[in-house]
């Protein structure tokens, strides 16, 4: 598809998200009265749009249906560590923020139990066989493993290096960096990440 061509048709998608959804199909066919071979090609880019949106507001809504009634295991020892509370969940398990608690030493951590649902045997293989990647890795930007063990109900855990940061968008435009400050940054980011991938992590 020519370039000139492939613009017109996102200038019109665009335009056509602004019309009410009931006047849409109308508003098009006006808008494409010099070329009717641009209504159809806008209309997938609609209902693929529109299909995407449908497909993030039921992955929400399952979201937070599958965490409602899952377990919290704030209060409760792992290992070595004290569950304080929840900070981040995901397909697998969630992640909670944890203190040492065997006297050895003071130490926060974050710790990420397989959730009991999943925890089928192929999918406990998968956890063993990222906890064993992250054993290997040591790099001043990737979180190191601690520890790791299973919980009194056989959920297999991961004791990480906590690190008490905030998303890197946001780190950026609290502290006004300049674009230099920017690709600096994002320069430290690609090099964790390419030393991931020198370790099979994809």
């Amino acid at each position: 598809m020519e370039s000139s061509r492939w613009k017109r048709i996102q200038e019109l998608f665009e335009a056509a998200l602004e019309q009410p959804e009931d006047q849409r199909d109308r508003w098009l066919s006006d808008a494409c009265k010099d070329d009717p071979s641009l209504v159809e090609e806008v209309r997938s880019l609609l209902t693929a749009d529109r299909t995407d949106r449908v497909a993030g507001i039921v992955a929400d809504a399952a979201e937070g249906a599958l965490h409602q009634h899952e377990s919290d295991l704030s209060g409760q020892t792992v290992g070595s560590y004290r569950i304080e509370k929840p900070i981040g969940r995901g397909g697998m398990g969630a992640v909670y923020l944890a203190e040492r608690s065997d006297g050895q030493y003071e130490q926060k951590v974050a710790i990420k139990v397989v959730r009991e649902r999943v925890a089928r045997p192929e999918m406990l293989q998968r956890f063993r066989d990222e906890r064993q990647i992250l054993a290997r890795l040591d790099h001043p930007n990737i979180a190191r493993l601690l520890d790791g063990g299973a919980t009194d109900a056989g959920a297999p855990f991961v004791a990480m290096e906590y690190v008490d940061g905030e998303p890197i968008d946001r780190y950026c435009e609290s502290r006004q960096l300049s674009l230099s400050e920017k690709l600096e940054l994002f320069l430290g980011v690609c090099d964790a990440v390419a030393y991931a991938h020198r370790n099979l992590v994809v």
